[in-house]
């Protein structure tokens, strides 16, 4: 029988959820059935990553990918104000030149069954990948409506036309392309550990995402004061080096950088907390996982956060803001609690409540468990993808 031939083409240049999902699904893919090739339009950490997987792999060579292009970004957690029209009009321009140009001339040297875009800012090989085989458009972001509804309805009409079939990361990522008759919801999925210890007489707490304004470090930083002396938290991700300013350039980056300087006073002001530890950013999360009592996730903005599901897999109950996306996989009550999304005092509260509770925290974090194994394990989403790319082909 003839192996199925996918071309994965992925964008970034970043270690994160894509590309950490997307190398699950390799590592896992029933390789006697299907050929799996990566197309990096990158060149970045993903090779090396690859690399290191013995995955097949390709570094696209042109240098519009290089240098030029613009990825059509239209998510609640990159959303551009409709205001910042010359930086819409680049974005356009680079789409319409790599759907009908440079597009093309790459997946010409390239041989395959289907192509599985890595990320909903693709949609430009929508088309010319449809061109020469079946198409998957990944949704791993949750697609906003923006302010006039016309990019949305730009990048759905392209999709509905040209996509073969829709993978959505979560219920409410379908539900905003709308496409229900093409969309299948198959959740990111984790490596789960086979064994868990209990290290919950520490008070440990862990966030992760560093500075970034949607994954809620502000709503965490107002919180700091509210929270219990001898509860640690530790930060992970990147966070901006605090060297001293003088008068002059303080007052500059105050009147230029609004909020970006009102993030780094607050900053400024919770280093001299002694119960904070910036660990700054990480290869992965297992170990301290592992030693923290539970994770919290203040996400901003509708989200489907992966350091959730892993903390669940660790034993780990998880406190998350009530956005869309995370009230799918945290049922508060049962294996963590949602709070009011922007209130910092309820976070502080639900930290404090449920940290100074080792018997709640100990069922909840064996309810997450049981979900990750039920519903985040790699061998039941890969069947649901593998599936997928056997409908496609018959």
């Amino acid at each position: 029988m003839n192996k199925i031939k996918i071309l994965y083409v992925h964008h970034g240049t970043g270690w994160g959820g894509a590309p950490i999902s997307m190398l699950n699904v390799l590592n896992h893919l029933d390789k006697s059935q299907f050929e799996p090739h990566v197309l990096l339009l990158k060149d970045s950490i993903v090779k090396d990553r690859l690399a290191e997987n013995n995955i097949a792999y390709t570094v696209c060579s042109s240098i519009f990918y290089k240098k030029w292009n613009r990825y059509l970004t239209h998510s609640d957690a990159g959303y551009i104000k409709p205001f910042k029209i010359f930086r819409i009009l680049k974005m356009f321009i680079s789409w319409y030149l790599s759907k009908y140009i440079f597009a093309p001339k790459v997946l010409k040297t390239h041989t395959f069954d289907i192509v599985h875009l890595n990320s909903s800012v693709l949609s430009d090989w929508v088309y010319p990948a449809s061109r020469m085989g079946k198409v998957i458009y990944h949704v791993r972001e949750p697609i906003s409506r923006g302010t006039f509804g016309w990019r949305y309805k730009f990048i759905r009409s392209e999709i509905e036309k040209y996509a073969d079939k829709v993978i959505a990361i979560s219920k409410d990522n379908a539900k905003r392309i709308n496409l229900p008759e093409k969309t299948a919801v198959i959740y990111n999925f984790i490596t789960i550990p086979d064994k868990v210890e209990n290290n919950n007489l520490a008070k440990s707490v862990l966030y992760v995402g560093g500075s970034s304004k949607i994954k809620g470090i502000e709503v965490l930083l107002d919180a700091i004061p509210y929270i219990d002396n001898d509860i640690q938290l530790n930060l992970a991700g990147s966070f901006p080096k605090l060297n001293p300013l003088g008068t002059l350039k303080r007052i500059v980056y105050r009147l230029c950088f609004p909020v970006t300087f009102r993030l780094r006073s607050k900053l400024e002001v919770i280093t001299n907390f002694k119960n904070i530890n910036i660990i700054g950013s990480v290869a992965t999360i297992d170990k301290i996982l592992k030693k923290s009592t539970l994770l919290i996730s203040p996400f901003t903005v509708p989200h489907f956060s992966r350091p959730v599901v892993e903390a669940f897999s660790y034993g780990k109950p998880v406190i998350a803001s009530d956005v869309l996306g995370m009230d799918e996989i945290v049922n508060n009550g049962v294996d963590g609690i949602l709070f009011k999304n922007g209130d910092a005092k309820a976070l502080a509260q639900a930290i404090n409540t449920l940290v100074n509770n080792k018997k709640l925290v100990n069922i909840m974090g064996v309810n997450g468990r049981q979900k990750s194994i039920d519903t985040f394990s790699p061998k039941e989403n890969v069947l649901k993808i593998e599936l997928v790319y056997k409908n496609l082909t018959i």
